[in-house]
């Protein structure tokens, strides 16, 4: 667990400053007056942390466009050019590696796409070299130094200690207990953070999605495989070993002949309603007509009013829409929001779905049911980058060997390296000490 930090001026320095940016970025544009009745800081004290923010760029001045009394206020709003963050995704189907580089409000400045054999060749050190060489070649094609990036966002699908930047456990991939942030971070000599891949989708929506500003809501992900983000009183849930979430692994199928889960055990909810579940049954239905992994002839067969397939999508639908409901009964959410590329089965799973969470939620429990559209890889690799977001918007209360992202913006003129808790830092693009 991560050390709290003690009571110091720094840190009340360090808090004063997360208050003012988080208000600006989420209410901006703001006048002084307007951050000092918010914050409850003191003009004086605003007005040194506003000093700081313009002069280093991560804040802008402009006029108010009206006034009603007196002289025109001027008004604050972030400059998300200040810096940027990295996002990767290593897209399973087509074996893709997405990398975009995206400013401070979560928008994709550039995308880089090149081809992984990350399945198939999995050793650690061939795994760094090809994440960190397609983090070089997307910032190269941008034309952004890595002086002017704040670190590097990872989703990936499994177990994750994002603490540590270590994947548990990752079937799909076959890694345990990998050091892959670390040796990552040693390599491009940037942060880098690490989360599971739904995790860092729902980061992506809680800052600049659907879900902004809202404060207890769940992801439910559905597609490749089944996952749920869980975010209580704004902040992601992981649990004790970061493994919160693993939804599509809670069994609903006792059966000695369950389907059997990508996990190696029969039963999942994942086997019954992930896209390769819901191929495999239409290939027992129809022997020899419909490939692996692939849901569009599927939703085609549907559309062109075949029974069967759509039996098999309202059959998938309604476990889904029942395993939904015991999560609102636990969580009492303001909003479930539905994403994944399983949804370009659009209402034929939805509808049953929606349909069995109505039939199963408790008492008034009614939160407000949102489907995305079919998430696309830029989707999942903006919520990569929402892992390393994540990290500037969080209140600097813990301890940490690395300098906060916001002593990033701030600082104009930086040293190669500086020591902090008796370790070496080495700045965002310096050579290794």
């Amino acid at each position: 667990m991560v050390a709290t930090r003690t009571g110091s001026k720094r840190l009340l320095r360090d808090l004063n400053r997360s208050i003012v940016f988080n208000l600006i970025f989420s209410q901006g544009p703001l006048s002084r007056a307007d951050l000092a009745r918010k914050s409850n800081l003191t003009a004086p004290a605003i007005t040194q942390i506003i000093g700081e923010f313009v002069a280093s760029g991560l804040v802008r001045e402009q006029p108010a466009d009206t006034v009603t009394i007196g002289r025109r206020p001027v008004l604050l709003e972030i400059n998300v050019d200040a810096g940027y963050v990295v996002g990767v995704y290593a897209k399973v189907q087509g074996a893709t590696l997405v990398i975009v580089v995206c400013n401070l409000n979560g928008d994709a400045v550039h995308t880089t796409t090149i081809r992984h054999d990350l399945l198939t060749n999995k050793e650690p050190h061939h795994v760094v070299q090809v994440l960190a060489d397609g983090v070089r070649a997307c910032l190269t094609e941008a034309k952004i130094p890595q002086s002017r990036v704040l670190g590097v966002g990872f989703g990936l699908s499994g177990v994750v200690d994002k603490d540590r930047g270590v994947c548990r456990d990752s079937p799909l991939f076959d890694w345990h207990d990998l050091e892959i942030g670390p040796a990552l971070e040693y390599k491009l000599r940037l942060p880098v953070h690490i989360d599971n891949d739904v995790n860092a989708l729902t980061l992506g929506k809680r800052h600049f999605g659907e879900a902004r500003g809202i404060s207890d809501f769940l992801l439910v992900a559905v597609g490749h495989g089944v996952g749920l983000g869980i975010i209580v009183d704004g902040k992601i849930y992981r649990g004790t070993s970061g493994a919160a979430g693993e939804f599509g692994h809670m069994r609903v199928d006792y059966a000695p002949d369950a389907p059997l889960c990508h996990c190696g055990r029969r039963g999942c909810l994942e086997a019954h309603i992930a896209n390769y579940a819901l191929v495999r049954e239409a290939q027992r239905l129809y022997p020899g007509r419909f490939s692996d992994g692939e849901l569009a002839p599927l939703v085609a067969a549907a559309e062109d009013g075949d029974e069967g397939i759509r039996t098999i999508f309202a059959q998938a639908g309604t476990l889904l829409g029942n395993a939904v409901a015991s999560l609102i009964n636990i969580f009492d959410p303001a909003l479930v929001l539905f994403s994944g590329e399983g949804l370009k089965a659009g209402e034929y799973l939805m509808s049953p779905a929606r349909d069995a969470i109505d039939q199963g939620v408790f008492g008034g429990l009614h939160p407000a049911i949102v489907v995305s559209e079919p998430t696309e890889d830029l989707t999942w690799t903006r919520g990569a980058a929402s892992v390393m977001l994540d990290e500037l918007f969080r209140p600097p209360l813990y301890e940490t060997d690395q300098p906060l992202p916001i002593d990033e913006l701030l600082e104009v003129k930086k040293p190669a390296h500086r020591r902090s808790n008796g370790k070496t830092i080495v700045r965002p693009g310096a050579p290794i000490p």
